[in-house]
């Protein structure tokens, strides 16, 4: 069956990768940055249709261009062949505008989801969030050094041992203090900064309920200046080979995995260039990708707002939660 594209969907992240509409058209193109060649790659919501524009006609398949093949993966993998939400997926009841680029719908646009715990097992808020926007997949979570990632992962961590859910928690950037460990007892804890023994350990990862990957990004980024071009692409793969182990780990067990990230890198990039998290290609393969923005910071408390970078249900930067950081412990709502 032929795929029906999602313009709701669809626009705020072409918007975010550089798109535009032609003069107010169902066509979305972004422009080669070469000078010397009248080439751009487009969407047709009208025609249904994804190209590349090459003098005076429109292609259709492209397998040797990175930018067509990125293009195509991200309307694949927004959409299914009935241009219907996925059976776990919540359905958004949000206009085209509200998903523009730049909305600040405050708002709290979680869908609804039923807790399964029994009944002598306490419930989790934050699980249960996240549950109604990924199901049993990858949520990715990234943000700024220092904009509560490592948190947000405790947190999710506690509330489902506290619910009776198994943990497993992978550390490679040993941001927890000795307390925060000691807050995970009862959960399988690990600590490696080695990308080779991350990807090891992402292959063989226990039967639990919950996953915590904090972070995917940062093994990687503290050596990729020193990589030759070669070895960059390489750490590039085995990134997104991590980030389809962990996809594959949540559909055979039911699970769900929390992955926290860095943004890429500002060098080189245009100054209204949005900066999305660091891994290239690797981004696609999680169901939701959540954006932490430290929106106030006192010397009591810091308070962080949680809201959607790429989104199947809702709109870009709408407001997922707010998390408020103090002596008192982490507070998510």
């Amino acid at each position: 069956m032929e795929m029906k594209l999602n313009k709701t969907k669809l626009v705020p992240i072409l918007e975010m990768m550089g798109y535009n509409t032609i003069n107010g058209t169902d066509v979305w193109k972004k422009a080669s940055d070469k000078t010397d060649e009248y080439v751009f790659w487009g969407v047709d919501f009208k025609k249904n249709e994804v190209f590349k524009w090459v003098e005076d006609h429109r292609e259709y398949d492209v397998p040797e261009d990175p930018v067509f093949m990125e293009l195509k993966m991200l309307v694949e993998s927004s959409n299914d062949q009935s241009g219907e939400p996925h059976a776990d997926e919540p359905i958004a009841d949000q206009s085209t505008e509200d998903c523009q680029e730049g909305s600040t719908n405050e708002e709290n646009a979680s869908p609804t989801y039923e807790n399964s715990d029994s009944p002598e097992e306490s419930s989790s808020q934050v699980l249960a969030l996240i549950h109604g926007y990924v199901g049993n997949d990858v949520l990715e979570v990234f943000g700024d050094t220092g904009s509560g990632k490592s948190k947000f992962a405790l947190t999710v961590a506690k509330e489902a041992m506290a619910s009776g859910k198994k943990v497993f928690y992978l550390d490679t950037e040993r941001n927890l203090t000795e307390t925060d460990i000691a807050g995970l007892k009862g959960c399988e804890y690990k600590y490696t900064p080695v990308i080779e023994e991350i990807d090891s350990i992402c292959q063989k990862l226990p039967a639990v309920d919950v996953v915590i990957v904090d972070s995917i990004g940062f093994p990687i980024l503290t050596s990729y200046a020193r990589l030759s071009v070669k070895q960059k692409g390489d750490a590039l793969l085995k990134l997104i080979a991590i980030f389809g182990d962990l996809k594959n780990w949540a559909y055979k067990n039911n699970g769900i995995v929390v992955v926290t990230n860095q943004p890429e890198s500002e060098f080189n990039k245009a100054p209204n260039h949005v900066l999305r998290p660091f891994g290239d290609k690797s981004q696609f393969a999680a169901k939701e990708i959540w954006k932490t923005e430290i929106m106030d910071r006192k010397p009591a408390y810091t308070n962080i707002r949680i809201s959607a970078f790429r989104s199947r249900s809702v709109g870009h930067r709408t407001k997922i939660a707010n998390m408020k950081i103090s002596g008192s412990g982490v507070e998510v709502e």
